[in-house]
């Protein structure tokens, strides 16, 4: 028997493949915890649902950060040539997301 998170990914694998979609699996580690726009460790606790990065001052949703962390690291991205990369979301990830 598979733990879970084995049985997600094969599953996943299978609708991507029969969707004529690439799966790339990345490691996920310290994807919300690295600043996706300078590349800079920003430590905060699981609690902490924004990321606000003291070194280069991006502020975005901690799970968008992750994503594009996510993204970029399965593209083979770092953080300096994705930042070179023109995307659909690269205008936004300025801007201070509230939550209501």
């Amino acid at each position: 028997m598979m733990r879970f998170g084995g049985q997600f990914l094969s599953i996943l694998n299978v609708k991507a493949g029969n969707a004529g979609v690439k799966t790339v699996a990345v490691n996920p580690k310290n994807t919300s915890q690295d600043c996706s726009n300078c590349g800079e460790k920003v430590n905060k606790e699981l609690n902490t649902r924004t990321h606000s990065c003291p070194y280069c001052g991006i502020v975005i949703d901690r799970d968008l950060n992750a994503a594009i962390n996510i993204k970029n690291r399965a593209v083979g991205h770092s953080v300096r040539q994705a930042r070179a990369c023109p995307t659909g979301y690269r205008g936004r990830e300025t801007r201070e997301l509230t939550l209501s």
